[in-house]
């Protein structure tokens, strides 16, 4: 359960791990394997889910255009932001600024679609998973 929940919503795991009265090591080994595990599942499938989407983006908006309806914004505001914390930080920076803040799977999948091309981003988005874990599990444990 708690590495199902170190997948889902990391910022929260080490909580889920506590309830079940676990040690502040064992916290953090089963927040980590966790994290690593939905790190590496949806890095490695993350290509495949991207490009179905785009896909799927396109044959709406195609169709949108037959229909003489004007097709969503490909360039929200959110997109800004994303595409400025890569230009700014790299693959490290969105490996230990979005774990926490976002879902394992969100964080493994804006790292596929822009760094799947660079080798260090997997190391990167692992050790942020495993300095996460330690850091929050330190946190939930004077919380708790």
């Amino acid at each position: 359960m708690v590495m199902v929940a170190g997948v889902m919503k990391f910022l929260f795991s080490p909580a889920v791990s506590y309830g079940f009265k676990h040690s502040y090591w064992e916290t953090v080994a089963l927040t980590s394997l966790g994290g690593c595990i939905g790190m590496l599942v949806f890095f490695r499938t993350g290509r495949r889910v991207l490009e179905w989407f785009r896909r799927r983006r396109l044959r709406k908006r195609a169709l949108a255009i037959s229909k003489g309806q004007k097709p969503k914004r490909i360039f929200t505001r959110t997109n800004r932001v994303i595409v400025r914390l890569k230009q700014a930080y790299g693959p490290q920076g969105v490996a230990f600024l979005l774990t926490p803040l976002l879902s394992v799977p969100l964080t493994a999948l804006v790292a596929a679609k822009y760094f799947h091309h660079d080798r260090r981003t997997l190391p990167f988005l692992l050790s942020a998973v495993v300095a996460w874990s330690l850091v929050l599990s330190a946190a939930w444990k004077f919380i708790h």
